[in-house]
């Protein structure tokens, strides 16, 4: 009982001292999660040996207990451990905040990788809660985030480029399809206009000339796909409206005639015994 005490006690200054440090807007956010964290495991972490100490138990005979934590953590714990020393390092580096929007590739049961997009909600210690545009949360162990790439779209510039592909029948004009895809891209609110979009004619391929539209965006806090959305249906209108066609991939099937085998002679002449005139 004595122990636990001192560690509600301990939760509670935590809690206190992590309320007025999300107050301090001169500090980062990074910053005041980190010193937050560490301050909580601190008191805690004190919290209870204090009540040790207060209940009358001598710390020199707990050596022994300290011992099989320390070789519980090598072996049966090191990937708890090692989820909480990736979230400080997390914290310290900079890397990643609540607010941030990132992309990450989350293991499926049949260890397939699948994209996931969303934002920072919290920095556990031992995961990370994104929300996605679905508003499901998804802990992310901290050490997932130290060993696998991701974007974090709003790390330092939130300017993002995307770029369209598009293709083109060979019997429309290239530079009026070029033209066209500039119109469809100038109308977006969210496109930026400095620096502005522009058309590329990419190569020339199998089926088509394949063209390109690349623009800038300010605000991919606010999704990606949307605006690909807007503008692919923006470049459908146009080029229907102008009669440039995108073609697809088709295929000609040739059936040939083939003649009837004539009759086969009566009589073949004989090949020579002992020579073998295969090819092989």
């Amino acid at each position: 009982m004595v122990v636990t005490a001192f560690v509600l006690v301990a939760s509670l200054m935590a809690r206190a001292v992590e309320r007025h440090l999300m107050r301090l807007e001169q500090l980062a956010v990074s910053t005041r999660v980190g010193i937050s964290k560490s301050t909580h495991f601190l008191l805690v972490g004190l919290g209870i040996l204090l009540g040790i100490n207060a209940a009358g138990v001598d710390v020199t005979t707990l050596n022994v207990l300290t011992g099989a934590i320390g070789l519980g953590l090598g072996f049966g714990l090191q990937s708890v451990a090692s989820n909480f020393v990736s979230g400080f390092v997390l914290l310290m580096d900079k890397s990643i905040k609540p607010g941030d929007v990132i992309s990450f590739t989350a293991q499926t049961s049949d260890n397939t990788g699948t994209s996931n997009f969303g934002w920072v909600q919290e920095l556990r210690g031992r995961y990370v809660v994104v929300r996605d545009r679905d508003g499901v949360d998804t802990l992310v162990p901290n050490q997932n985030l130290i060993t696998s790439p991701f974007i974090n779209w709003s790390y330092s510039d939130q300017r993002v480029r995307i770029k369209l592909p598009v293709t083109v029948s060979y019997d429309d004009d290239p530079e009026v399809a070029l033209q066209l895809l500039l119109e469809a891209a100038e109308g977006h609110p969210r496109i930026l206009r400095d620096p502005p979009p522009v058309s590329r004619l990419i190569s020339f391929g199998d089926n088509g000339i394949r063209l390109e539209i690349r623009f800038w965006i300010a605000d991919p806090v606010n999704g990606v796909n949307n605006v690909r959305s807007d503008v692919n249906r923006a470049i459908w209108r146009i080029f229907r409206a102008h009669g440039v066609t995108m073609p697809y991939p088709q295929r000609n099937v040739r059936l040939v005639a083939r003649r009837a085998a004539g009759p086969l002679p009566a009589s073949l002449p004989p090949t020579p015994p002992g020579r073998d005139r295969a090819a092989d």
